[in-house]
C-alpha cells in the first residue's frame, strides 16, 4: 500500500521534529518583525503495492515571495529525514523558521536519499523483489523537488502571528510505475493565530523515541537517534507517565520522578507554534543499558519465530537498519510477552476486552511490536535476532468501512492493502473495537465513519482469528480520507 505525508508550517518560530538534526531553537533573523513558521509531515495512505517502510530525507523548504525579484526564504535549513510509513494517523514536525511578513506565493520543497521497503503479494516478480518476498529498495527521484504554488497560496504572513501550514505528499502519484519517486505534494490545512495565544495548540506529535540526554526543572532532553536531534519537553500536571515500574520506578502513580537519564521513552507532544514542546504522555521502553527495535511483523513461522522490518531503532543496534527485514527468534523459555500502554486511556483500554497479547500464538501479520534486541548474527542476506522481549505497540491500517454495528462500538475493515490480503492465511476483514473519547480526525462536520468511507485506524492490533473470525483493532484514534486527492 503506497503512503502519503503530512506536512505543517507555523510563522513564529522554527520547529524540526521527528527525524531532524539541528535544533528546536527559532532560528535568529536580522529582522525584529520575523514571523515563526513551523513545519510537521503525517501519512495519508493509499492502496496499491504493501509499501511497510517509506524513508526520505526532505533535504531543504523556501517560501518564494509574490514580488519576483526578492530572493526565496529557507524555512528548512537542516536536512530532515523522515519515515512516512507510521504517520497514517500521526503527524511529525519538519521545521520551525522565522519568517520576514510578506505575501508569499509558492513553497518548495527537495527531496533526496528515498528508501522503500515493500512486500510484493502481487502475481509478478516486480524488479529483483520476487512474488511474496520482502524487499528493501532504493528508487531514484525523478524530479527531487517539489513546488506548491495553487491555493492557498499566496499566503499573507503578518506581523505578531504564528502562522501553520499542513502539507500532503500523496504517495499513489508519488510513486512511479517503474518505482521511482515524484513527490506529490499538496497544502492540507493552513493555521493562521495570533503570537499572544501562546496556550493555542498548534500540532501534535505523537511516539517520538529518543534516549533521556539530560534532566532539568519540569523537563527533559531527548535525542533521536535517527536523526540526531535533541528536543527539550516540558511536563506540567496534565502529564502522564506510563511503564516506568518497569524501570524499577515504585512512585504510584509515576511522575517526573521516574524519569532518569539514559532511558528510552516514548513521548507524545503538544507544540504550540512557537517551538515550546509539552509531553502529553511519557512512556517508558527501555532503561539506559539496552536498545529498543520496533517493527512490523511481516510472516509468522511459528510460536517462537517471525519476520518483520524495522521502523524504529533506539539507539542504533549494530548490523540492523531502519527498513531492514529481519527474522525474530525467543530466547528458550524466557521471553515475556508485554502490551505498550500508549492505547490504553482512562478506560482501560484493550482490557475492557479480554484481548490477549500473551505468547507466540497471539502473533498477528500487520502487528507493530517492540523487541529488546539480544544476538545479531547475519547469513548471507538473512539478518536473525535474538530477543527476550515481545511488546504490542498500536498498528496503523487504512481500508474501507464494511458494515457498523454501533450497538457495540465497531465497524468492520475491509478492502485492505495487499499486505494483509496477500497473507498466509489471506486477512480480508479486520473487526474494529472503538473506546471512549475517540479522536476523529479529517471528518466532515464532526461526522463519524461511514459505510464506504476510507479511513485510516491507530490501535493495538490482536490476534482472534480463533474466537471471532477476524483479528480485532482496538482504537481511538480515526482519520477519514474522503476529501484525500489522487485516489485510493
Amino acid at each position: 500500500m503506497w503512503r502519503n505525508i503530512l506536512i505543517a508550517l507555523a510563522v513564529l518560530s522554527c520547529v524540526v521534529l521527528a527525524a531532524c538534526g539541528g535544533s528546536t531553537s527559532p532560528a535568529p533573523m536580522g529582522n525584529s518583525n520575523a514571523i515563526p513558521m513551523s513545519l510537521t509531515i503525517g501519512d495519508t495512505p493509499p492502496t496499491g503495492v504493501a509499501v511497510l517502510f517509506f524513508e526520505a530525507s526532505i533535504t531543504g523548504g523556501s517560501l518564494q515571495p509574490s514580488d519576483s525579484k526578492k530572493a526565496p526564504v529557507p524555512v528548512m535549513t537542516t536536512p530532515v529525514e523522515v519515515e512516512f510509513g507510521h504517520l497514517q494517523t500521526d503527524t511529525a514536525f519538519l521545521s520551525l523558521a522565522n519568517v520576514a511578513p510578506d505575501t508569499y506565493s509558492s513553497l518548495t520543497l527537495t527531496f533526496a536519499n528515498p528508501v522503500l521497503t515493500i512486500v510484493n503479494h502481487s502475481p509478478a516478480q516486480i524488479g529483483m523483489c520476487a512474488i511474496n518476498a520482502v524487499c528493501q529498495l532504493t528508487p531514484s527521484l525523478n524530479p527531487s523537488s517539489a513546488t506548491l504554488s495553487g491555493a492557498p497560496f499566496p499566503i499573507t504572513l503578518d506581523t505578531n502571528s504564528v502562522f501553520g501550514l499542513k502539507l500532503d505528499l500523496n504517495v499513489n502519484s508519488s510513486v512511479q510505475g517503474d518505482l521511482s519517486i515524484n513527490p506529490a505534494v499538496t497544502v492540507a490545512h493552513v493555521t493562521h493565530r495570533h503570537d499572544s495565544d501562546e496556550g493555542m495548540e498548534m500540532e501534535n506529535l505523537d511516539e517520538v523515541d529518543g534516549q533521556v540526554t539530560m534532566l532539568g526543572t519540569n523537563q527533559f532532553t531527548l535525542m533521536n537517534a535517527r536523526s540526531g536531534q535533541s528536543f527539550t519537553i516540558s511536563v506540567d500536571g496534565n502529564t502522564t507517565f506510563q511503564d516506568f515500574d518497569r524501570a524499577g520506578c515504585t512512585v504510584n502513580p509515576a511522575d517526573f520522578t521516574c524519569v532518569k537519564t539514559g532511558q528510552i521513552l516514548d513521548v507524545d507532544l503538544s507544540e504550540n507554534g512557537t517551538g515550546t514542546m509539552l509531553a502529553k504522555r511519557v512512556e517508558f521502553e527501555e532503561n539506559a543499558s539496552e536498545q529498543a527495535i520496533k517493527g512490523t511483523i511481516t510472516s509468522v513461522d511459528s510460536t517462537t519465530q517471525f519476520h518483520m522490518v524495522v521502523f524504529r531503532e533506539e539507539p542504533d543496534v549494530n548490523g540492523i537498519s531502519e527498513g531492514s527485514p529481519v527474522v525474530v527468534t525467543f530466547v528458550p523459555n524466557a521471553t515475556t510477552f508485554q502490551v505498550g500502554r500508549e492505547e490504553m486511556g482512562e478506560f482501560g483500554g484493550f482490557d475492557i476486552f479480554g484481548f490477549s497479547f500473551a505468547s507466540g500464538a497471539d502473533l498477528l501479520v500487520g502487528q507493530d511490536v517492540q523487541i529488546r534486541p539480544g544476538t545479531v548474527t547475519s547469513a548471507g542476506s538473512v539478518i536473525t535476532v535474538m530477543t527476550d522481549l515481545v511488546r504490542l505497540w498500536p498498528s496503523q491500517v487504512t481500508g474501507q468501512v464494511g458494515s457498523i454495528d454501533s450497538s457495540n462500538g465497531t465497524f468492520t475493515l475491509t478492502n485492505l492493502s495487499p499486505f494483509f490480503t496477500g497473507a498466509t492465511p489471506p486477512i480480508t476483514t479486520i473487526t474494529v473495537q472503538t473506546l471512549p473519547e475517540m479522536d476523529l480526525m479529517d471528518f466532515l462536520n464532526g461526522n463519524s465513519p461511514a459505510v464506504g468511507d476510507t479511513v485510516s485506524v491507530k490501535g493495538l492490533l490482536f490476534n482472534t482469528i480463533a474466537t471471532t473470525g477476524t483479528p480485532t483493532l482496538v482504537t481511538r484514534s480515526i482519520r477519514d480520507h474522503q476529501d484525500d486527492q489522487g485516489g485510493h
